[in-house]
């Protein structure tokens, strides 16, 4: 299971997370001959639905993973909202973001299980609609990310290129448009603001972290 800790004292409100992945299942590229490919789980954390809060684990072929959290809440999001980066060692899953958040569990096969902050979740892999991890890099200081669950809602910020919560969005109310042709996307960061594009993040077949990705 996924467990969440920190060096410094975690979140007091027990949570939970239903995750959902985005790439077809182990066994059936097995079955059909097929190397391995990126698998995506994304969700949201039950007992932080008032702010929205979402997850994403990316896992690559070789085992290693990259995860990413945030919200609607600014406070929650100066805490959480980073790159983790690990692997899965047989189906224990152990990634760590640059200032010691610590992010542990089990991804076996099709299915992640575990629990955040004392709550207990678990999801299954599944192709869904727009759900997944978007990003788009607008100027020299600013670069934009959002998470969109299954089921169309969704959570954006800005940052610094290093990584630095410049500004949480305000996505309460905003739907998400796919691109035609493409899988990109346009969501408004405030309910009067312009859309803005961002491009999913999709690594290839054979792709792999060994550092946190530029934000």
């Amino acid at each position: 299971m996924f467990a969440w800790s920190r060096r410094v004292p975690a979140i007091a409100a027990i949570l939970a997370v239903a995750l959902v992945g985005l790439a077809p299942s182990v066994s059936a590229q097995q079955q059909q001959g097929q190397p391995e490919q990126v698998r995506t789980f994304v969700g949201d954390i039950n007992g932080l639905e008032n702010i929205g809060a979402k997850f994403v684990v990316i896992v690559a072929p070789d085992r290693r993973a990259a995860a990413f959290v945030g919200s609607r809440d600014d406070s929650f999001n100066q805490s959480y909202a980073k790159w983790y980066i690990g692997a899965v060692n047989g189906n224990q899953l152990v990634a760590t973001a640059n200032d010691g958040t610590l992010i542990t569990g089990t991804a076996d096969g099709n299915q992640v299980t575990g629990t955040l902050g004392g709550g207990q979740w678990s999801g299954t892999v599944d192709q869904t609609g727009t759900a997944g991890l978007y990003r788009n890099r607008v100027s020299d200081n600013e670069v934009d990310i959002a998470i969109v669950a299954p089921d169309g809602s969704w959570v954006g910020m800005a940052f610094t290129p290093s990584g630095q919560l410049l500004r949480t969005w305000n996505s309460g109310t905003g739907v998400v448009e796919r691109v035609a042709n493409t899988t990109s996307i346009r969501v408004r960061p405030a309910p009067d603001a312009p859309p803005v594009q961002l491009d999913l993040i999709q690594p290839e077949p054979g792709a792999t972290f060994y550092a946190a990705p530029n934000t």
